[in-house]
């Protein structure tokens, strides 16, 4: 009868313990109620685990959103609400060509024929040249039954109507065919096939030589298939070798067009220092800022040339103050961005003065040292005693008597039994 009664009398702590635990179990409930599934099913699994957490309202922390990270832009230009504002080049107005502009004509294949539109903008701003262009993009040195430029140069030269100052050529890119002579079919680059294709590049240029009209050849560029790029610089070998020959200029742009490592890229810096994309995805032909640059060499010769006294153009462009010189460009003066030199790559070289100009290096006096031993080599007798005297035995040399100068300081302490300087 005891323990009943000591049951019923627990019966009330019981209730009030059982309530105090709904109580915090529906408090618990909003701040656990965000809890992932895999939360839930934790809970379903480890059923004492899940009452503890929902009494103490567990571990989980409310996570922090991300924190959004702005980079600063570079201001191009800047407006007064700091909005960026990109800035715009200015336009290029093509300038009236002067009654006496000297014309350059380009000749040669689909290369050629960038170069040409490249060399029209290079000369835009230039009343002085006149850029013209004759190509076929098809053609070459070997065939001649789709065009024969032996032919037609021949024709344009001898027509009185059709004026050429300045030729450039740029051809070979679809050379890699054999040739064919008496003694049967030659593959290209074979040493026989090498004899009939310098035959072809010289008679191209003696028919300039023979009209008096200077002649720039420029190299083939690099290209992104390898067999191609083999066969181009063995071709721009014997443009420079038949260039020198003749004695006319040789432009090679080959260096100019590849990266660190002497490989074609189809990036680089344009004429103003921007990185751009320079050939097209084919991997052959130029971009129309390819097109510039490739022009820009060709062009700086050209330019050289107008400022050369006694070269090719000696009516310079006419300035406020008489004749001006033609270098820097017309665009170099609008811009105000110089000749552009990669810092990085293979340099090739371009056979171009460094200083000097155009008067002779004056001699040396024949009677100098320098013109003895370093240009005539021969060595100046030696006295004994000198570091270049090699004679053996020694020969003595007397050494001069040391002269010990008398003193005039009255200040001069006197020697005792002498007479001082007043006499006394």
């Amino acid at each position: 009868m005891a323990k009943v009664l000591a049951m019923l009398r627990s019966v009330p702590r019981l209730i009030l313990v059982l309530a105090l635990v709904m109580a915090t179990v529906s408090l618990a409930v909003p701040v656990t109620a965000y809890a992932q599934g895999s939360t839930v099913a934790q809970q379903r699994k480890d059923p004492i685990s899940s009452f503890f957490n929902s009494l103490f309202g567990g571990l989980t922390r409310r996570s922090q959103p991300a924190r959004q990270i702005r980079t600063p832009q570079k201001n191009v230009g800047s407006s007064r609400s700091g909005a960026v504002v990109r800035k715009r080049e200015p336009a290029v107005v093509a300038v009236e060509k002067a009654e006496d502009a000297k014309r350059v004509v380009v000749f040669g294949d689909f290369f050629a024929d960038g170069l040409e539109a490249g060399l029209k903008e290079a000369f835009l701003e230039s009343s002085s040249v006149i850029v013209d262009g004759q190509n076929e993009a098809s053609s070459g040195l070997v065939r001649d039954d789709h065009f024969n430029w032996p032919a037609f140069l021949s024709g344009w030269l001898a027509d009185p109507e059709k004026t050429t100052d300045l030729a450039v050529i740029m051809i070979g890119a679809n050379d890699r065919q054999n040739l064919s002579d008496e003694s049967g079919e030659h593959q290209a680059r074979s040493e026989r096939w090498r004899e009939l294709y310098a035959e072809r590049i010289d008679a191209i240029i003696e028919l300039f030589d023979d009209r008096g009209v200077p002649l720039y050849w420029v190299s083939l560029p690099p290209v992104a298939s390898g067999r191609l790029n083999q066969d181009y610089a063995y071709f721009n070998e014997l443009y420079r070798e038949r260039a020198y020959r003749h004695g006319i200029q040789f432009v090679d742009i080959w260096n100019s067009f590849v990266d660190e490592a002497g490989n074609y890229t189809a990036t680089g810096p344009d004429i103003n220092g921007e990185r751009r994309q320079l050939r097209a995805e084919d991997g052959l032909h130029f971009t129309s800022a390819g097109n510039r640059k490739l022009a820009h060499f060709v062009a700086r010769e050209i330019r050289r040339d107008f400022g050369r006294e006694g070269g090719l153009f000696l009516a310079l462009p006419q300035g406020a103050t008489g004749p001006q010189p033609f270098m820097p460009s017309d665009e170099q003066l609008r811009t105000g961005v110089g000749e552009v030199v990669a810092l990085t790559g293979a340099q090739g070289g371009l056979g171009t003065t460094l200083a000097g100009g155009p008067d002779p290096t004056p001699e040396a006096p024949r009677d100098s040292a320098y013109r003895q031993i370093l240009l005539e080599g021969e060595l100046p007798e030696t006295s004994p005693g000198r570091s270049d005297d090699f004679s053996w035995p020694r020969k003595s040399v007397p050494l001069p008597t040391a002269v010990i100068p008398q003193s005039s300081d009255p200040l001069v302490e006197a020697v005792p039994g002498e007479e001082t300087v007043d006499g006394s």
